[in-house]
């Protein structure tokens, strides 16, 4: 006989152990993968100059000369960050450093670099477009009247650094962002078209951004 208390009782059935164990088991999983899928941090990168810059300058569709031209003489400034750290952009780029006459390398005033400044040297030796220290400055130095502005892409071919609307070297999207501004202002489209016009500021943001992305570079008297 049913008891006039369990009359019209609902009937649950019973969640087997396994069930309950397997569903906490797979909520673990879960919080796992989603640890899993965060961010790593990016490894930060090693470029140096090339050891090939009169190869790489006319890559880049250059013709080296044997000494310094300032008819046409104008600078941008470049800043590359890796997860919020600062990449040094050489000095040296090019320019053939080993040359064996006509470049006179000293130390930076803060001894961290190389300063190198050409004079006349035996064969070509210097690029139209090159740095001359490693803050970033990007130089360029022509026998022609009001040249063209030179392209961040060209630079790039310089550096011996793949650079188009995918990747920076060796960072590409999707797998990480990559971001450029010019001028404090983000850019859409292809950076390696970006004109280097004197005093743009150009900032390539990889991974996780700075704190602050820079607007502009404080050039010197004269540059």
């Amino acid at each position: 006989m049913i008891a006039d208390s369990d009359r019209g009782a609902r009937y649950t059935p019973a969640v087997p152990i396994l069930a309950v164990i397997a569903r906490r088991w797979c909520v673990a999983v879960l919080g796992l993968a989603l640890v899993g899928c965060a961010a790593k941090p990016l490894a930060q990168p090693s470029w140096p100059a090339p050891s090939d810059p009169m190869k790489l300058s006319r890559d880049a569709g250059f013709e080296p000369t044997d000494r310094e031209f300032l008819t046409t003489h104008t600078h941008a400034h470049l800043d590359v960050f890796v997860d919020g750290e600062r990449v040094q952009v050489p000095a040296g780029i090019g320019i053939d450093v080993a040359a064996p006459k006509g470049i006179a390398a000293t130390k930076t005033p803060d001894g961290t670099g190389m300063d190198y400044q050409v004079s006349v040297c035996d064969a070509p030796c210097l690029s139209e477009l090159h740095t001359h220290t490693p803050d970033g400055i990007v130089h360029t130095e022509s026998s022609k009247i009001d040249v063209e502005p030179h392209t961040l892409g060209q630079f790039f071919i310089e550096w011996g650094l793949r650079l188009d609307d995918s990747c920076v070297g060796d960072y590409c999207k999707p797998d990480t962002t990559v971001d450029v501004y010019l001028d404090g202002k983000k850019h859409d489209g292809n950076p390696a078209e970006i004109k280097l016009t004197p005093h743009l500021e150009v900032a390539i943001v990889i991974g996780k951004p700075p704190a602050f992305i820079p607007d502009s570079w404080s050039f010197a008297l004269g540059q």
